[in-house]
């Protein structure tokens, strides 16, 4: 017999056997495997100490007393693709009175997740006794499922959501995706959530907002403070302090705000974040503070996160903040982290499998572990993984390990039947050419070092002169080629040469799905058949190095087994991808820049996501459609067998060159915008939140301020927006001299909104006023579009207007005829107001007053104007008083550039007016002012029949008609277009005397 070490990454390819030892700990710390051949998301621990591991296929398995039970405590049929299945797991806190279960899962075939709680009972689920508790809004991809869950010290379920593969989703409170939801441990909603009072149906649900995929979470004991960790994007891994009704910034921000940029609502920096250039998928997240501590003292109070790429687990101070380096290394794909508070242990998960984040890896693994770290109180060794019995036949060589944990350097000493093997000192021993009279050797091996030694359990070496037998595959035939989709036969046979015939009890058939130097589970190690099939799944790896190894073990009646395998490969086409060069585009997950080609399998599903725009300096661009005139950006397709060309194309909107809008701040006790602005200046964006301070000490006052904000506003696009002011106190906004908001009161931070219509690329004037009482002072201008997602209005679309000159006034009721508006009179809302160009007696505007009985006309230029005031709207019939014409008109003026002219005027109650005649009464005009068509309403009192004449302000007749009519309701519709803008007369004459009414055409 021969005794050779050789070198270990070669023996570990040859024997497929586990090395413990390459994770690394701190001096006194060990790790011991608990359980293997795992597909592993989720776990938690009770306070009896049995651990709960959710496998993401649908099996929640239950380790008690370090043994993993045969039997599942449940099994859920889950749509476990990618990174959907069977999530998370949260144990109600009192499960000795309230056995309840709560898991969340994907539900195969209906494409939205699912909370459900179960009855336990004992080691098993009460069957039937599942309770859905809350479906979840349909996905719109595989991913960013999210899925931690655990009560909270208030005795409240948590569960983190992610964005759902949807990132705006974040940002928007009419759904969940993106959010940490709150609920009652039935699944109601609590009336104390911090938008419950403001939001509608299962939103309510909503705690905090804007995550990516937050996979883990853990709540501190001592405190109940909940931390989340955060998979980020591009940029930034995230640990957040879960605060009530906070935004933590997805997509809008990822890791901590950037200097300059104006934080969204609600914003909540990162408790802790870090680059990428550290690591990619932060996961895994729990406190170290059990009842019974067993780490030493710096550990106590300490968090715990893992990072999925790099391998390692890291700690944290929560008191600071501060990273304070690795605990862990070198662990295969670490995914979750728990501490079991009655013994102080930490458990951490590896999934291990493939790597990497494809669709493969992400759905299922069996490589998946569970080790326990603990506390040995020295460096000297600790032998975490034991050998395993071995037997060969006579001439092969065996293969026995171990795993340790110690101070470096851990010296390894083999010993068979007790007598030292003298050149072995690896953790792995190789023992060649076998032969007979080694039958019934016992190994085992010593591990030392300066601080002592452990001495492993005894492995049995037997060895036979039996032969192994010989399987044969007879399908697939080696190197043939399949496509996704496709049904593939398995079928095979072996002999032996003591046994003969092996029998189908024997055979043993395994297959596993390889890409490049990893390889994935398709079919289990399946005993007891000779042949079968599998279907090649249309949703695979999409790259194209991958092929199926199919694997065929018999096994002869001593147990002596050999394997062999065949492999076939895919069919390929080409996919070629073009666009805007260099843009971006998202394929099956990963970003690629245009122009792309790939090769892809025949038959298997791609997703291809355009991004919905993107900008140069000059341009946004936006995403119009496909070369296949598909107009979704998410293309979805199987390839086809001939390749596929596509094209992604943009429609182009330019984008503005605007710097911002002029700002005038006022000292301003009386709150009326009046007077000599204390400061002036351009504002790039309208978004402050001065506290309870001032936008400029020493200048304007903290309180008893107002701001008038003017310029332009550009539309990127054509159709209706939706403006937003949220403002501390009042503000309102006039966009082309239309009052949109309207809200300058004394309120608490609040936010209002209402709609325009613009046209893409137009200009329109904009004025928006802001008033400061006292305490807190903030105000943030928003828009939102089809096409455009909530945000505040962007400098670029904002023109600021300097020299221009305004009219404003008021209109009151002067009841004594006296021209001053004394304190007991009331302002005249409703009036309606035209703007006319004296020049040429051209209408340039028209405005009704507000409720205080203002009007106000801005952005004017330099010329002659006269202003027209009509009191039919306010329905009461008045004389025109102060400052007017018997007309209604102002005398002509001349605005001077900057010149904000002042103009109150008044009306007087008509004395013996008589608003109806004889036969009318009601007389309505509407719409008024009108554009094409108005009509005209009254009622009746008699029969009869009528004369309307429509005349201009010189008594020149336009039309007339003749109209019979009987008692009660009427309505006509006059023709009104053609005629110009401006205002008309138009007389009634009947039997009962004549009416005359203006109509004011636009």
């Amino acid at each position: 017999m021969r005794i050779q070490n050789l070198y270990v990454l070669l023996l570990l390819l040859l024997s497929g056997l586990l090395t413990a030892q390459s994770v690394q700990l701190p001096d006194g710390f060990a790790a011991e495997r608990i359980a293997d051949n795992l597909n592993p998301v989720g776990m938690t621990i009770d306070h009896h100490g049995r651990i709960w591991i959710v496998e993401k296929h649908g099996q929640v398995k239950i380790i008690e007393n370090g043994e993993m039970q045969p039997d599942p405590f449940v099994t859920l049929v889950v749509d476990d693709f990618n990174e959907r299945g069977l999530l998370g797991i949260a144990l109600h806190p009192d499960m000795d009175s309230h056995p309840f279960v709560y898991l969340y899962y994907t539900v195969p075939g209906e494409n939205h997740n699912r909370l459900s709680r179960f009855t336990a009972n004992g080691n098993f689920a009460v069957p039937g006794s599942e309770e859905v508790l809350l479906d979840f809004g349909q996905l719109n991809g595989t991913i960013h499922n999210g899925g931690a869950m655990l009560f909270g010290e208030d005795g409240k379920l948590y569960l983190a959501m992610g964005d759902g593969a949807k990132s705006s989703n974040s940002q928007k409170l009419d759904n969940l995706f993106g959010k940490i939801i709150r609920l009652n441990e039935d699944g109601s909603i609590p009336d104390d959530n911090p938008f419950y009072d403001t939001l509608d149906g299962l939103n309510r649900a909503i705690y905090s907002y804007g995550f990516r995929n937050p996979f883990s979470m853990t709540k501190e004991e001592a405190t109940g403070r909940i931390f989340v960790c955060d998979v980020g994007g591009g940029e930034f891994e995230e640990v957040n302090d879960i605060l009530p009704g906070k935004n933590y910034g997805w997509k809008e921000v990822e890791g901590p705000l950037p200097i300059g940029q104006n934080p969204p609502a609600d914003y909540q920096d990162p408790f802790f974040f870090y680059p990428h250039d550290e690591g990619c998928a932060i996961v895994g997240a729990a406190f170290y503070g059990p009842e019974t501590a067993q780490f030493p003292n710096e550990y106590e109070g300490k968090f715990f996160f893992a990072d999925y790429c790099n391998g390692t687990i890291q700690m944290l101070d929560p008191a600071t903040g501060q990273r304070m380096g690795d605990f862990a290394t070198n662990i295969e794909r670490p995914l979750v982290i728990h501490t079991d508070h009655e013994t102080g242990d930490l458990y951490y998960l590896a999934r291990a499998g493939l790597g990497g984040g494809s669709q493969v890896d992400n759905t299922s693994t069996n490589n998946g572990s569970l080790w326990r770290v603990f506390y040995t109180g020295s460096g000297a060794p600790f032998i975490a993984v034991q050998p395993n019995d071995v037997l060969v036949p006579e001439g092969e060589d065996a293969f026995f390990q171990i795993a340790a944990f110690g101070s470096q350097p851990l010296v390894f000493q083999w010993q068979m039947d007790g007598i030292d093997l003298p050149n072995d000192t690896s953790s792995i021993l190789h023992l060649t050419n076998i032969s007979l009279s080694e039958n019934g050797r016992l190994l085992r091996c010593i591990a030392s070092n300066s601080e002592g030694s452990d001495t492993s359990d005894v492995a049995i070496l037997s060895v036979t002169s039996n032969h192994r037998p010989q399987p044969v595959i007879e399908l697939p035939i080696a190197g043939s080629s399949f496509r996704a989709g496709d049904h593939l036969q398995f079928q095979g046979y072996a002999t032996d040469l003591e046994d003969g015939a092996v029998p189908t009890s024997a055979l043993t058939w395994k297959i596993d799905w390889h890409h490049d130097d990893h390889t994935h589970p398709v079919l289990d190690p399946t005993p007891g058949i000779a042949n079968g099939q599998w279907v090649v799944p249309t949703f695979t790896e999409t790259d194209p190095d991958v092929w199926y190894r199919v694997y065929l073990t018999a096994t002869d009646s001593e147990g002596l087994s050999q394997t062999v395998y065949t492999e076939i490969f895919p069919e390929l086409a080409i996919v070629d991808l073009t666009g805007p060069d260099s843009l971006l585009v998202n394929v099956d997950g990963l970003v690629r820049p245009l122009p792309y080609s790939f090769e892809s399998m025949i038959g298997i599903e791609r997703t291809i996501e355009a991004p919905d725009f993107f900008t140069d300096s000059l341009s946004l661009f936006y995403f119009e459609k496909w070369s296949d005139s598909d107009t979704n950006r998410i293309q979805s397709f199987q390839t086809p067998e001939n390749g596929l060309a596509l094209e992604v194309q943009y429609e182009e909107i330019p984008l503005g060159t605007g710097i911002g809008l002029y700002g005038e701040y006022f000292n301003d006790p009386e709150l009326d915008l009046d007077g000599v602005p204390v400061m002036s200046r351009v504002d790039s964006v309208i978004n402050y939140n001065w506290g309870g301070g001032s936008p400029a000490a020493n200048i304007v006052p903290d309180d008893f301020f107002t701001v008038r904000w003017v310029g332009e506003i550009q539309a990127l696009f054509a159709g209706e927006y939706t403006f937003y002011i949220r403002s501390d106190d009042g503000a309102s906004l006039w966009i082309n001299d239309e009052q949109v908001i309207d809200h300058f009161e004394p309120q608490p931070p609040i936010e209002h909104s209402g709609t325009f219509f613009m046209e893409k690329g137009q200009r329109y004037p904009i004025r928006i006023e802001y008033m400061e009482l006292a305490g807190g002072a903030e105000i943030a201008f928003s828009w939102s579009h089809e096409r455009i997602t909530k945000d505040i209005v962007p400098q670029r679309q904002l023109y600021p207007v300097t020299n221009t000159a305004s009219v404003r006034g008021e209109v009151w009721l002067d009841e004594n005829h006296n021209n001053f508006y004394d304190l007991n009179e009331e302002p005249l809302e409703n009036v309606t107001v035209l703007l006319y160009d004296a020049t040429d007696t051209t209408l340039l505007a028209v405005q009704n007053t507000s409720s205080q009985g203002t009007y106000r006309f801005d952005f004017l230029p330099t010329k002659l104007f006269y202003l027209h005031f009509l009191s039919t709207p306010t329905g009461l019939d008045l004389d025109a008083g102060t400052g007017l014409q018997a007309s209604g008109q102002t005398p002509v003026f001349d605005l001077e550039q900057g010149e904000h002219k002042v103009l109150n005027v008044s009306f007087y109650p008509k004395v013996n007016a008589v608003s109806e005649n004889d036969f009318f009464e009601k007389m309505e005009i509407y719409p008024n002012p009108a554009s094409n068509w108005t009509v005209v309403e009254w009622l009746a009192k008699e029969s009869g029949e009528s004369v309307f004449i429509l005349q201009n302000l010189a008594g020149q007749e336009i039309k007339s008609w003749q109209r019979s009519f009987t008692a009660g309701m009427q309505k006509i519709e006059i023709d009104l277009s053609g005629l110009a803008r401006g205002v008309y007369q138009l007389q009634v004459i009947s039997e009962g005397g004549i009416l005359v009414r203006k109509v004011v055409v636009m």
